[in-house]
């Protein structure tokens, strides 16, 4: 154990601590990725982890502690606690009185201060003093707080002066917006009038079309019905082409027939005028 309170032991300890603790990490990369052998090597890490904290607490000799009360004998008083036990408590600047006959330089310093007049009597006129300073500043936050608000009073006037001049601009356009109105009032009573004439128009319109209508329907009854009797007198003249067809063949047969009944005559004249 004394080897590591050595320089070259806390180097040894620097190089455990980062080699196991770079070996810790890997395994949880392994582990989050979810690469091959992740189990393993999550494993290993655990166990590098587990080495390193026994040689934290096996190894690791603990830090030692300066002795401060050779220096600062009055470290471990309180001045309250002192005051209440012993009814006084004694104390020079930065409370160094008891050090100073064994430290050449405490008992310089202690001569300095001497030498510059700062005791404990000055030091309470200048902690004074510094709470004298520390209420002005605080008055001068005040003071700070009435130009600030000021400044946003002015701000709000102005802001209120720039309202009233967007409602004055609304009020102007709302009047302007009402004479639009009535002028779009009377365009629209103009239109109304407009309307009822050409809804007499129309209607008139509508009349003249309903005689039309009529006239058109009592010439389409008398064409109708003039078709009407064409298609019957072409159905009549179908039927006379017929019958005159007819005609035509029977003449045709009839004579046909007088024809042989000629030849017949004819031959029988023949035959009786060879017998005569």
């Amino acid at each position: 154990m004394l080897f590591f309170k050595t320089q070259r032991g806390q180097v040894v300890l620097n190089f455990l601590f980062a080699f196991f603790a770079a070996v810790v990490i890997l395994g949880a990369l392994f582990k989050i990725r979810h690469w091959p052998a992740a189990d393993e090597m999550i494993t290993l890490g655990l166990l590098s982890e587990v080495f390193v904290f026994l040689i934290m607490a096996l190894l690791v000799p603990p830090p030692e502690e300066p002795h401060w009360e050779r220096y600062f004998p009055n470290i471990n008083t309180h001045p309250d606690v002192e005051r209440a036990v012993t009814g006084k408590f004694e104390s020079t600047p930065l409370a160094l009185a008891g050090a100073n006959n064994n430290n050449p330089a405490l008992t310089k310093l202690e001569d300095m201060l001497s030498a510059a007049d700062i005791t404990p009597a000055n030091l309470g006129r200048l902690s004074e003093n510094f709470k004298k300073l520390g209420g002005t500043v605080d008055k001068m936050s005040d003071i700070t707080d009435v130009v600030s608000a000021t400044g946003d009073y002015t701000s709000k006037t102005r802001e209120a002066a720039n309202a009233l001049t967007q409602m004055k601009d609304a009020y102007i356009g709302a009047a302007n917006s009402v004479q639009h109105f009535n002028t779009a009032a009377e365009g629209t009573k103009q239109f109304h009038e407009q309307v009822q004439v050409l809804t007499k128009n129309l209607s008139s319109l509508n009349t003249i079309y309903e005689l039309e209508l009529q006239d058109t329907n009592n010439h389409l009854k008398a064409m109708n019905k003039f078709y009407s009797n064409l298609v019957q007198a072409s159905e009549a003249m179908e039927g006379s082409v017929g019958d005159a067809k007819k005609a035509h063949d029977q003449i045709a047969t009839l004579a046909n027939n007088l024809g042989n009944l000629n030849k017949i005559y004819g031959n029988m004249l023949t035959a009786m005028q060879g017998r005569a």
